[in-house]
């Protein structure tokens, strides 16, 4: 289009603006419409439909950009024909591409924890945390080291951006990025130091942005399966640097019946949180720690996971949620979502009634029923929780928190015998899908354990 046919439409349709693809001169950007950038959008979901194993591991703006690039490439740099032969070689491209941009990347995460006392070091599956003292000084080597080669990359990238024509001039110098390296360096070293532990995982197989995204998310299940085994209670305040859910600093303006504006400010701890005794407590559950554990391994490296395994991560996912939101009608809606995704295969009608006596056999059958209140607890949980979702009269506030309070500790509940009884059900019928979970937790509720623990191989 000529430049003032292009503006005219681009104010007809705003949101065509962003739709841009690079220029095959290497220079800038070329608009490229809305129905262009759909059907790239098409030809990246099928990249990613085409080999399952990949999509884990790449975002799809990753995937888009690949497809874009070899579009590029083909049909704007080389000229070939819009048939199938062409593409054929986008599609292939696009995967070759993809699949080299995957790394193995280590990655440190600056954590709230637990007081002084007991190790340095303790693990949750894939996932180490490390006192801050003990990290730095386990590093100070690498970390001098990490210092030269960064300024070294940073030199040969400059040096490659003047040879394709960018200013000598307006160029960083050896010892400008030098300095450049070493600053960010420090800064991020001085924020690092503002806590007291540092989570350590690695991620296998990723492209950069999809490496991050999945360390993140394995360490804050990591600190959910320490909530889990704990107890949401002792456990409020822990939590990776970057949470969303817990601000360190805050602020508040606030005018008086008189007009006045007061200020205040406020400042949740980096420090250590928790009880004294939390290593020796989390020890106790130790069976549980390492069944949890091994279910996070798929979060780090995304292979085919089995259907159970995924629902525990699941329903541990659920349980940090519920456990760190403030509001307590989410939280009592998520923790009755955990359960739910740990005991039922398939939706069906009469669910409150199915629900408790579905908990209550569970419980029960792992010893963890004896004050015999599970079924009514579980049926005021899930009645609470069906009027804050449909209902129109909602519970005062006190009774919000009581319901909640015992929400979470079903929920744990579940979750502690679920890793019990999962290896059994996954050795009984080697990876059970909806429908064999099903089939299984209504068995349980009629016949019992014993049956499960026959077929499982298990009995003496």
């Amino acid at each position: 289009m000529p430049v003032d046919e292009r503006m005219a439409y681009l104010r007809k349709h705003p949101n065509e603006s962003f739709c841009h693809i690079p220029h095959p001169n290497g220079s800038g950007h070329i608009q490229c419409g809305g129905l262009a950038w759909n059907k790239l959008g098409a030809l990246t979901d099928l990249v990613l439909d085409l080999d399952r194993g990949l999509a884990r591991r790449v975002g799809r703006q990753r995937a888009r950009s690949a497809v874009i690039d070899a579009f590029v490439k083909l049909v704007l740099q080389e000229a070939r024909e819009d048939n199938q032969e062409t593409a054929v070689l986008l599609l292939q491209d696009t995967l070759a591409a993809l699949r080299q941009s995957l790394i193995v990347t280590e990655h440190y995460l600056p954590c709230v924890l637990f007081p002084e006392g007991a190790p340095d070091e303790f693990r949750v599956g894939p996932v180490t945390f490390t006192r801050r003292g003990k990290f730095f000084k386990d590093r100070k080597l690498v970390l001098r080291c990490s210092v030269e080669a960064e300024t070294a990359a940073h030199i040969e990238y400059v040096n490659a951006a003047v040879a394709r024509g960018f200013s000598r001039e307006r160029a960083y110098s050896e010892v400008e990025s030098r300095q450049l390296i070493r600053k960010l360096q420090a800064r991020a070293i001085k924020t690092y130091r503002g806590y007291p532990w540092i989570a350590s995982v690695k991620v296998t197989d990723c492209d950069k942005v999809t490496s991050k995204e999945r360390a993140v998310h394995a360490v804050e299940m990591a600190i959910h399966v320490v909530r889990v085994l704990l107890g949401t209670e002792p456990t409020r305040k822990i939590r990776h640097a970057w949470s969303q859910s817990d601000a360190l600093q805050t602020a508040h303006l606030y005018a008086d019946a008189h007009g006045v504006i007061h200020s205040s400010i406020g400042m949740n701890t980096s420090g250590p949180v928790g009880t004294e005794n939390w290593y020796e407590a989390l020890m106790q559950g130790s069976n549980e720690l390492a069944v949890f554990g091994s279910a996070l391994t798929s979060i780090v490296d995304p292979v085919d996971i089995q259907h159970l395994r995924q629902r525990l991560i699941d329903a541990i996912n659920w349980f940090g949620d519920a456990a760190t939101d403030s509001n307590a009608s989410a939280s009592i809606v998520k923790y009755v979502s955990a359960i739910e995704r740990l005991f039922f295969g398939k939706f069906e009608p009469g669910r409150k009634k199915i629900f408790a006596g579905r908990v209550k056999s569970v419980l029960e059958a792992f010893g963890c029923n004896e004050d015999h209140r599970v079924h009514e607890q579980a049926l005021a949980v899930y009645k609470t929780r069906s009027v804050l979702v449909h209902g129109e009269n909602f519970p005062t506030e006190d009774e919000l928190h009581k319901v909640e309070r015992l929400a979470a500790a079903l929920s744990r509940m579940c979750l502690l015998c679920s890793t019990q009884l999962y290896p059994m059900m996954s050795q009984a019928f080697d990876n059970p899908d909806p429908t064999k979970l099903e089939e299984a937790m209504k068995r349980i509720g009629s016949e019992g354990l014993d049956w499960l623990v026959d077929a499982a191989g298990l009995s003496k």
